[in-house]
């Protein structure tokens, strides 16, 4: 859809307008990311490789109109992994905020997060989107965003989500 959920700072909902304005404006709107955690119980996380070659969360995407996060994580997981009928787990919140440089202009991303977690294997990729993806250990994961803060390679999404799903594992 090409419509995104606008929201205030207290994460409510105050209207609607197009993605690629919200992308360009930096107007704050809603996304639900999803780990999924391998079922070996070996703590190794799926990084999905997006179509970009940018590192990324195992899904994510924009909350639809009459969404709520977890029908959009539920969507997510489906659409760009194909992973269905797994229980999904809140495990936090955040806002990530980036500036990507484009071919014609700099987008200003502001992405307010519901961050879920769940157990499951991979199934079919989305090809569209997702280039493949890996299981990882998430704290590895972690040190080399933390010395590599310049690189874009990891989304500025998956540098926001990452430490807040690894916060809540460790409660």
């Amino acid at each position: 859809m090409d419509e995104v959920v606008v929201v205030n700072e207290q994460d409510e909902v105050v209207g609607t307008m197009p993605r690629a304005q919200a992308h360009r404006d930096g107007t704050p709107h809603r996304i639900a990311v999803v780990y999924v955690e391998n079922p070996s119980g070996n703590g190794e996380v799926l990084v999905q490789v997006r179509i970009s070659g940018r590192l990324d969360h195992s899904a994510a995407g924009h909350v639809d109109v009459g969404e709520e996060y977890i029908d959009a994580a539920t969507r997510e997981l489906r659409e760009e992994l194909g992973i269905a009928d797994v229980a999904l787990v809140r495990v936090g919140h955040g806002v990530s905020e980036e500036i990507m440089p484009t071919n014609t202009h700099n987008e200003h991303r502001v992405h307010v997060m519901d961050i879920f977690s769940c157990v499951s294997e991979p199934g079919q990729l989305q090809v569209e989107e997702v280039e493949r993806v890996y299981w990882a250990d998430p704290h590895a994961i972690l040190a080399q965003m933390q010395s590599r803060l310049d690189d874009i390679i990891f989304s500025g999404g998956f540098r926001t989500s990452l430490p807040i799903y690894l916060a809540a594992k460790a409660k």
